[in-house]
Parts: structure tokens; sequence; C-alpha cells
């Protein structure tokens, strides 16, 4: 499956997504902030099953098994909703940009 997009050091955040950080978290810091890049809200989902659910259910053979049912496009469009945070589409740098990704999720809660 896909690989998480944490946001890193290595990774630069664009001028324009910082302008929208800073208005929608006017009195944060970016260092107060979980900022995320991800290419599709799949990768969302496969990521959260993947660090918490797999290690806190790992005994059990039958989660292993359920991977290939689960749906991860509706886990991550789940996950983002239930999170207080702003989603910033990346169409600027793509050409194509659709309601799954690629974007930014930026949150005050850790991930």
């Amino acid at each position: 499956m896909l690989p998480t997009t944490a946001n890193d050091a290595a990774q630069t955040i664009p001028q324009s997504v910082l302008e929208k950080i800073h208005q929608h978290f006017p009195d944060r810091q970016l260092k107060e902030l979980t900022i995320r890049y991800y290419e599709d809200v799949r990768d969302v989902g496969y990521e959260y099953f993947m660090n918490t659910v797999l290690p806190v259910c790992h005994h059990s053979d039958l989660v292993q098994y359920l991977e290939p049912f689960i749906s991860f496009v509706n886990l991550g469009e789940t996950l983002v909703l239930a999170r207080q945070g702003l989603v910033i589409y990346d169409n600027e740098q793509r050409g194509e940009c659709t309601e799954t990704g690629p974007f930014w999720f930026v949150s005050l809660e850790p991930y």
C-alpha cells in the first residue's frame, strides 16, 4: 500500500499554505501544530490502520485478514472529518487535484 507522507524538515511548506495556516490558527506557532501532507485521503486511513489498529490488535489474526476488506478512503475521510483541523488542497503545484487529494492536513492534535 502507500507509504506515510508525514511532513518532515526536508519537506518545505509552500508560502501559500503557510498563509492559510496562519489565517486559520492565528495564535499558534507552527511547532504547536501537526502538519501532514497526503497524496490521497486513502493514505490517512491506511496510516491509521497500520500505526494505530494493528499494533493494538497484533495478537489477533482476524484483524490482519480484514485489511483487504477495509475501505481506506472511507476510513481516511472519517478521520479527517473527526479531527478539528484545516484541509488545504495542493492545487497550485499540481494540475490535477480532487476532493481526495493531494492535500495538507493541519490540526492541533498530535497524529
